[in-house]
């Protein structure tokens, strides 16, 4: 089945011959003058929408085209080639996070139309990004730099922000789509692969209420590589022999998402009510196997876990005019929990044969509330303001997270915050955005957050902006109540932490170009962030013969970097190459002989996409180049003592390539394409702990292998 699968895609690639490239930051495939009226629209009514505002922050987009040519299922399908972005796969757990500039996922902040999502034990952040769903995703905003005064604490690295679809041409419209993947080299109908199905269905109830109902079906089937699968186990001579090949490198994963959604518009008063439901589930098959004689035979057994998630997702969202101001009001319930189920399976009769524990461990609550009143003097040329509110209740607990502990640790974390945001505008060409928050949280003192844009347009085609703020980060479940002791560990969370705190600066260059026939688009980005008192393990004393280990705010983290972006339109081509140069610097103060050097890394991506008019086709590809990432690790030397030495982390490169066709007038689309064409499965790495001779070697598995697919999608409007 594999052979004609990729015979089948192979014609589409070879065919006709496609450019070597691949995708910067996305801007619609249109005209300038469309991309400008795009800007225009949502300037005017900066907290009516449920965009980032694009006057405050410099907004990078990736839009429903991008997403639809590279068959995009969920978040993580199409953040790997962002510049400053990387996604973190965890193959056991399923999970992939999001680094930005070398912060981790704890650092940035992601939201749903405005709105923080809830992840496994927490909101906003470190989420689950193969959890987000795309198919009712309009576009997706993305903005570098902290963001505390708007979004509240921990967004620091940026904010990447889901818009979500409105309204369709026509009365109804069907959508429905199949979709097959192979995983690396794996594939078959049931047992391998990857098989996604898709329903979307809206309807204009008039011409004023809209309606939709989504349902998609993504099912992973899990990489094997050199693993066996769940049956499997191995007989030599009269003995079971336990060789550790059993499972999958991947684990397997399903995930069904449920969407609805109620839409009314009206010249001044709009309001959407949104429910999803998330079920995930994930099997871990034990790699080694138990087998012992009873009656004669071989009782071949393994211990098994199966992760059940759910997500319960409400939310509402108005805006409208109160005389000469605009408002807005969002408020949001939402739910997940996770099960941990452990079993005994018989692999001998190929049956789940006892359960051993059965728990709901991770469970979180949230209800989010957001108001903003803006344009509160809107007939004032020089001065204007915007005020509102913010309140979060989170209760929840996770075992995971609280270590061995045998208490569930549950606890009620509750943000109050005010926020305001005014506009100084000195001429046509120059303005001044400050903002103050003051964020009053249940478990930690107030603390304001500030930010100051600066703008600037010393020509028509030329904008500059200075962001300038607060890097606000409160500390995450497990570095407040994590718990793992007992006779050789000790390690323990704090809840005396303090929040992260520091300075975020980002400066922005964008050159619009109309050479006639040619038009481009070039952007410039300097950015430093100075954060203190971060989070870390740090050893104390104790009575464990080992070292007790406690989360204190200890350390210093700096990054300093630039990014070149740049994009060219010419007719039916759009092609896009960017830069990007980041050092992290890190103060361990918990360590005597630590380094605080600056360590570097270059990264590139590259895009070139190219349609067809008189065929309905778009060649589309796209590159990303991870340079080497260094990091100062901890090792011994011969006599002894703790020094550092400096670790490093192989370079990298991403390229998928795709064709997309449309047949009857858009009526059938059909999608063909190669992820990761250059088989990245793992990468070297030394930023480990070992000898100061040298760290031993190591590696770190970021994908399943070159991967293709075919997508087919019917759209059906009446």
């Amino acid at each position: 089945m594999i052979t004609h699968l990729r015979q089948y895609i192979l014609l589409f690639f070879f065919v006709i011959p496609i450019p070597f490239s691949a995708r910067a930051q996305s801007q619609p495939d249109t005209t300038s003058a469309k991309l400008t009226e795009l800007r225009e629209v949502i300037v005017t009514d900066q907290f009516k929408r449920r965009n980032i505002p694009g006057k405050l922050f410099p907004v990078s987009q990736i839009d429903r085209q991008t997403i639809d040519k590279v068959a995009g299922n969920n978040l993580a399908d199409v953040l790997h080639y962002y510049l400053n972005i990387n996604v973190i796969p965890d193959a056991q757990s399923g999970r992939s996070t999001v680094r930005m500039f070398g912060l981790s996922g704890d650092y940035v902040k992601i939201l749903v139309d405005n709105i923080p999502l809830v992840s496994d034990n927490g909101y906003g952040s470190n989420i689950d990004i193969t959890q987000i769903n795309l198919d009712d995703v309009e576009r997706i905003e993305i903005v570098e730099g902290a963001m505390g005064v708007l979004y509240g604490d921990n967004a620091v690295a940026g904010v990447i922000n889901i818009i979500t679809k409105r309204g369709i041409e026509g009365k109804w419209k069907i959508q429905t789509a199949v979709q097959e993947e192979t995983v690396g080299g794996e594939y078959d109908w049931s047992r391998k692969g990857r098989h996604i199905q898709t329903l979307n269905i809206g309807h204009n109830l008039t011409n004023r209420l809209y309606v939709t109902a989504g349902f998609n079906r993504n099912d992973f089937q899990g990489f094997f590589n050199d693993y066996r699968g769940k049956d499997y186990f191995k007989v030599q001579g009269n003995s079971v022999i336990n060789d550790g090949l059993r499972g999958h490198e991947w684990n397997p994963k399903e995930q069904i998402n449920l969407t609805g959604s109620l839409n009314y518009t009206a010249p001044d008063f709009s309001f959407y009510y949104k429910f999803g439901y998330l079920d995930e589930t994930l099997d871990i098959y034990n790699h080694a196997v138990n087998a012992r004689i009873e009656n004669n035979n071989y009782r071949i057994t393994a211990n098994d876990t199966r992760y059940s998630s759910s997500r319960f997702l409400h939310q509402f969202y108005a805006d409208g005019k109160l005389k000469s101001m605009n408002y807005t009001l969002s408020l949001s319930f939402q739910k997940q929990e996770r099960n941990n189920m452990a079993y005994i399976y018989n692999i001998g009769e190929k049956r789940k044969e006892e359960v051993t524990l059965d728990i709901t461990d991770q469970s979180s609550d949230l209800l989010f509330s957001k108001g903003t009143l803006s344009r509160i003097f809107s007939r004032s040329d020089f001065f204007d303001l915007a005020v509102g509110y913010e309140f979060t209740n989170q209760k929840g607990y996770d075992v995971t997270a609280s270590g061995y502990s045998a208490d569930i640790v549950e606890n009620r974390l509750e943000n109050y915050d005010v926020f305001a945001s005014a506009d100084l505008n000195f001429t046509d060409r120059f303005s001044l955005y400050p903002g103050l928050r003051l964020n009053n949280s249940s478990m930690y003192d107030n603390h304001w957050i500030w930010g100051l844009t600066a703008a600037f347009k010393p020509e028509d085609d030329i904008e500059l902006k200075g962001v300038f703020g607060s890097a606000y980060k409160t500390p995450t479940f497990s570095q407040l109540f994590y718990y793992f002791v007992d006779a050789n560990h000790d390690v323990q969370g704090n809840t005396d932490l303090k929040p992260e705190d520091g300075i975020s600066v980002l400066l922005s260059a964008e050159k619009k170009s109309d050479l006639k026939k040619v038009k481009l688009v070039n952007g410039f980005k300097g950015f430093y962030y100075d954060i203190k008192d971060k989070i870390n393990l740090a050893l104390v004393s104790g009575d464990n013969s080992a070292g007790s280990f406690r989360y204190m705010n200890l350390d210093k983290h700096r990054i300093l970097g630039a990014s070149l972006e740049n994009m060219l339109y010419y007719k039916n081509m759009r092609a896009g190459l960017g830069l990007s140069y980041i050092g992290v610097s890190q103060e361990l103060g918990g360590e005597n002989n630590a380094q605080d050097d600056y360590l570097f890394t270059f990264t590139a991506n590259a895009s070139l996409s190219y349609t067809v008019p008189s065929i309905q086709t778009t060649f589309f590809a796209q590159l990303k180049y991870n340079g080497k990432e260094q990091q100062y690790v901890q090792q011994t030397n011969d006599s002894g003592d703790a020094v550092y030495v400096k670790g490093k982390q192989d370079a990298f490169t991403w390229l998928d390539a795709s064709v997309r066709r449309n047949f009857f007038n858009k009526q059938l689309e059909l999608t063909a394409g190669a992820r990761n064409l250059l088989d990245v499965v793992s990468v070297n790495t030394t930023a480990m702990a070992g000898s100061a001779h040298g760290a031993p070697p190591g590696n770190i598995l970021l994908g399943y292998g070159r991967s293709f697919y075919l997508k087919l999608l019917f759209n059906f409007k009446f």
